[in-house]
């Protein structure tokens, strides 16, 4: 039996988003001086890459 403070069971089981297949990770967007203002947006993994539609990145939290 398992105890609360055990650290292996601290571990969530925590989904990746994805967009078009590929696993993405949040990134902070500072489009200000592009009248984008700044939020969290989402970039491909293990790239600088943001994902973007439209010349305009996606929000994190519009990712399914």
């Amino acid at each position: 039996m398992g105890t609360k403070n055990n650290p292996k069971n601290r571990v969530k089981n925590v989904e990746k988003k994805k967009h078009n297949g590929k696993d993405v990770e949040p990134a902070y967007y500072y489009g200000v001086h592009a009248g984008h203002g700044k939020y969290m947006s989402a970039k491909y993994a293990g790239t600088t890459q943001l994902v973007a539609v439209e010349g305009k990145p996606i929000q994190w939290d519009e990712l399914n």
